[in-house]
């Protein structure tokens, strides 16, 4: 398998876990169902009831296969310049984490890791991809940590960006500015984020801004705008996203694992989760990689490139 080399990443948020949302005045048009898919699917989007829920796919490329989890309030668009770049060597395949993305919130309101681990079972044997790489980013780290922990027979290989090594904290009093004046804007309105909150979201965490489009902005205030009008499922994904099982689920991990941390990431730091991964980690194959000029959420801003070997 060609080894995956970075050239230059650069990145976004997990903050959305642990902070309040911020906007704009005017509370953004809900789009149904279709009006999301019409905007956001993919030529290759597919759909299939999986676990009980519907599950929004995508798989490109031919060769051995790779499963990209992104992370929180984010979905499989994320990815789509590794996916290019990826696919000319490897069958990638991304999907959207309920409640994210064009799969959206689970009907039976599950968010558990083990349905999570249920789900990418039922996607890969679909797929008949019986062993694969696994990459996942920030709090998609804690699935994909479990997952190769529980089935260490199909996970081929792991990378893990940005990734919470345990319980995250997070500096608030360190927040730029226009995201504080975001943030308190936002509470006026509980149950919606406007457009605003996204983008200096992004802005606080990526570091090329011309990288902040405002097509990147619509795309994460409308896919993220289904979920986050209904409080019960936040607070049921709230109650499924625990970290502090992410330390024993390294500990089990035998697949060779490649750690790769951006050095200006202020969530997830290189001092405090970065090198507790490497330590935690069960692999005897395992390697920290750390990117310079990076924020947090690689995927949103990558350019990768591949080795020859």
């Amino acid at each position: 398998m060609r080894p995956i080399r970075l050239a230059r990443i650069c990145g976004l948020s997990l903050a959305a876990l642990a902070l309040s949302p911020a906007a704009a005045q005017t509370e953004p048009a809900p789009l149904g169902d279709a009006a999301l898919r019409s905007r956001y699917a993919l030529p290759g989007s597919q759909f299939a009831e999986i676990d009980g829920e519907s599950v929004h796919y995508v798989v490109e490329g031919k060769g051995p296969a790779i499963l990209l989890v992104h992370g929180s309030y984010a979905s499989l668009r994320q990815w789509d310049d590794w996916a290019a770049r990826l696919s000319r060597h490897y069958r990638v395949i991304r999907y959207d984490q309920s409640p994210a993305g064009l799969s959206g919130p689970s009907p039976a309101g599950d968010y558990t890791i083990e349905h999570r681990i249920r789900v990418i079972d039922g996607l890969m044997d679909r797929l008949k991809a019986d062993r694969f790489v696994m990459v996942a980013t920030s709090s998609g780290g804690l699935p994909a940590a479990a997952y190769a922990a529980a089935r260490p027979k199909r996970v081929r290989a792991l990378v893990l960006n940005n990734i919470a090594a345990g319980p995250v904290k997070f500096d608030l009093d360190g927040l730029p500015p226009a995201l504080k004046v975001a943030l308190a804007e936002d509470r006026t309105h509980p149950g919606w984020h406007a457009p605003e909150y996204w983008r200096q979201i992004l802005l606080a965490n990526v570091v090329d801004p011309a990288r902040i489009t405002p097509a990147l902005v619509a795309q994460w205030t409308d896919l993220n705008s289904r979920p986050l009008r209904d409080p019960a499922i936040g607070k049921a994904v709230a109650a499924s996203t625990s970290f502090a099982r992410t330390p024993d689920d390294l500990r089990r991990i035998t697949a060779p694992t490649l750690l790769l941390w951006s050095a200006d990431d202020h969530e997830t730091t290189l001092e405090r989760d970065g090198k507790q991964a490497l330590a935690l980690l069960g692999s005897t194959d395992k390697s920290l990689e750390v990117i310079d000029r990076c924020g947090h959420m690689m995927p949103s801003t990558a350019r990768i490139g591949l080795s020859n070997a």
